[in-house]
């Protein structure tokens, strides 16, 4: 493991007890805790210091809410949202420190002491931090020593080290990497963390007066004080903490190494930059980047500003997104983006990129001309717009974000696809002659299909770039959608079986059906026609024979959509890292192809779908996009024929419109975000 060397020890610990927690989570439930044994209570001193980094951490003790502490009976009302006084952190899987404990005390049910019984169960639904698959408790000196962690510490095993680690372990927890590396420590290497870092104890006393001044031995204490008073000016024991914050803000002299401290480790000093919130720039001279006021002062205007400009003309809406863009984009490299204090720095840079992206008018002499244009230029504007609502996540920041998405780029999308659909009126769809036979196609051993519902062409970039760490070659293209752009029917289309469908002439599911046995294709049939074939159908984290031939689908971005609906690009992301990972896990297994294929693409807007009418009665079937004809039944609508019975017409709704109302989310027509899909193929360097 590869260990930051500016990050605190404390980092390196948190991340080994979270990890512990590590599941996938398609095929896994979450743990329902980590279970910390310590027979020789080792960790025990440090527990304060480690609880204001873990607020997931509880301890098995003598009743103390106030420290999260508590008996078993009380540890398991915690895990269940019951012990209101000590809520637990809201995702994070619960990590239970359990003193004086070993794991054999808890395996041992009928021998496990009364006091300890209520907590047996876990070892079931829960999951163990241990140094290796013996079980064995992390000791502070394995930890600090080891491989497997990455800190590699070059430690003196004599008592009095030893006893030093456990004096100051808190202290130590909180030390840098980079001053531990690269030496042997002994005694009084660990004594000096006691006082040999004074900027650490004036930011940690900074974060929590009160509390470091009483996890503080009274001689270390009076040496920080001392060194207050001779270094920085002011005693703790008396001076107002805002004169020392402003001194902080301003980092003028002694103090500048203390800002570079903080800005290093901010994050782990919740408490201090909380305080900060309130300290006001004094002088013109002070760095403006300093104050976390200024940056919550200048969100606030930022906020206002853009919630306003849903009532200005789409001229004037661009050319102010770009002048606030500009306005506010270097307060995007300071500190307090970082720490996730400027959200609207971000969104008004994502909304900018919209408003440029969107600004030519698109179009072409033919499908494909566009389809080529949107490859090379025009997938931005799709990206940006998913960007900027995925970069909203309160409700407010929704609303304003899909107000100005709503003028700059639902129009957009619009003409875009009227014009995109005009053409494929006049000259037809291209993947009529496109849509070739996968089978022809995968024949290539050591090869893994691997299907991602609803992978859409700006998506795919963004995936491609997650994959782009892989001991890999990877390289995306594009084809055409079977039509219209469902599942149901465009699924089918590049499956290694798609030589045995065909389609019946009074469908009205948009399902092909296997000529052998004339059933409608299901996943049970699928899978049996692809084990004829001799494909491998993996589910969960199987890995099958690397040499063979193997179908997979993972990632089902069209559930999302469809459930999500506005909120959807809030989750693409996850999306993506679960297909990453799985890509990462199947070449690591030893396959050296892997195609990621997909469906359908889909429309995205932020304020519904428009409703198209078409007749009930001249329809079999109608869904929001797409329509299956009457027989001898005419529209106005584009028509086309469906890709596994030519004789059986299907309307497409005009435009991004729906034939049902209400969608933000939808597919199944005639559209470039629809019908021109990705190709990824990722070899094995």
């Amino acid at each position: 493991m590869t260990v930051a060397l500016n990050q605190p020890l404390m980092d390196v610990l948190a991340a080994q007890l979270r990890a512990a927690a590590g599941h996938n989570s398609a095929v896994q439930v979450a743990p329902a805790a980590v279970l910390w044994t310590d027979e020789e209570r080792q960790w025990q001193s440090a527990m304060p210091v480690i609880k204001q980094y873990m607020p997931e951490l509880i301890e098995l003790g003598a009743y103390d809410p106030a420290t999260r502490t508590g008996p078993a009976i009380w540890l398991k009302c915690a895990l269940a949202g019951l012990a209101e006084e000590v809520p637990l952190a809201e995702g994070a899987v619960p990590i239970l420190y359990l003193p004086g404990v070993s794991r054999k005390d808890l395996r041992a049910i009928e021998q496990c002491p009364k006091h300890l019984q209520p907590l047996a169960e876990l070892q079931y639904r829960g999951c163990w931090w241990a140094y290796n698959s013996t079980g064995r408790d992390w000791s502070v000196t394995a930890f600090l020593t080891s491989e497997q962690v990455g800190l590699n510490l070059d430690i003196a095993k004599d008592k009095r080290t030893q006893e030093a680690i456990s004096t100051v372990l808190g202290e130590l927890l909180e030390s840098q990497v980079v001053a531990l590396q690269g030496r042997r420590l002994e005694t009084e290497d660990f004594h000096a963390l006691v006082v040999g870092d004074p900027i650490k104890d004036l930011l940690g006393w900074l974060n929590d007066p009160s509390a470091k001044q009483q996890q503080w031995p009274a001689n270390k204490w009076v040496i920080f004080r001392d060194q207050c008073q001779q270094q920085y000016g002011f005693d703790p024991a008396h001076d107002v903490p805002d004169n020392t914050l402003s001194q902080l803000c301003a980092a003028e002299q002694q103090w500048q190494p203390v800002w570079q401290r903080f800005a290093d480790t901010a994050h782990n000093l919740p408490g201090l930059v909380s305080q900060l919130k309130s300290v006001r720039q004094a002088s013109l001279v002070d760095e403006p980047s300093h104050f976390l006021s200024l940056n919550l002062t200048q969100e606030r205007e930022l906020e206002a500003e853009l919630a306003a400009l849903n009532r200005a003309d789409v001229a004037t809406l661009r050319q102010r997104l770009s002048a606030l863009d500009q306005a506010h984009a270097k307060r995007r490299a300071w500190l307090w983006q970082r720490l996730g204090f400027s959200p609207w720095a971000l969104i008004v840079q994502a909304l900018a990129q919209v408003a440029e992206h969107t600004q030519t008018a698109f179009t072409g002499s033919n499908p494909q001309a566009m389809a080529d244009a949107y490859q090379e230029r025009f997938w931005q504007a799709d990206a940006a717009a998913l960007h900027a609502m995925g970069l909203a996540k309160e409700a407010q920041q929704q609303q304003v974000v899909a107000d100005i998405l709503a003028l700059i780029y639902t129009p957009w999308l619009e003409q875009t696809t009227l014009n995109f659909q005009s053409l494929v009126q006049r000259k037809g769809y291209p993947g009529e002659a496109h849509v070739n036979d996968p089978a022809n196609r995968y024949q290539v051993n050591s090869q893994v299909v691997f299907f991602v519902d609803g992978l859409r062409f700006d998506t795919a970039q963004r995936l491609l770039a997650k994959l782009a760490g892989l001991q890999a070659t990877t390289q995306l293209s594009t084809h055409w959608s079977a039509l219209p752009s469902l599942t149901a029917t465009a699924k089918a289309a590049i499956t290694p079986i798609a030589d045995l469908l065909t389609g019946a002439q009074d469908n009205d599911s948009f399902l092909p059906v296997l000529d052998v046995n004339d059933k409608e294709l299901s996943s049970y049939h699928l899978r049996q026609a692809l084990d004829k074939r001799g494909w491998q159908f993996l589910e969960g984290l199987e890995l099958g024979d690397s040499k063979g031939k193997a179908w997979i689908q993972i990632g089902d971005l069209d559930h999302m959509g469809h459930e999500q609906q506005r909120k959807m690009p809030l989750g693409i992301e996850a999306v993506l890292n679960e297909v990453a990972e799985r890509v990462a896990g199947l070449l690591l297994a030893g396959w050296q192809h892997i195609r990621i294929v997909t469906d359908h693409g889909w429309l995205w807007v932020p304020d519904q779908l428009p409703k198209a009418d078409i007749p009930k009665n001249a329809t079999r079937n109608r869904l929001s996009r797409c329509a299956i004809l009457k027989d001898n039944v005419d529209t106005e609508h584009l028509k086309v024929h469906w890709h596994w019975n030519k004789n059986v017409t299907i309307a497409m709704a005009p435009g991004i419109s729906g034939f049902i109302a209400g969608d933000y989310y939808n597919h199944g027509g005639v559209s470039l975000q629809e019908c021109l899909v990705p190709v990824i193929n990722v070899n094995a360097a």
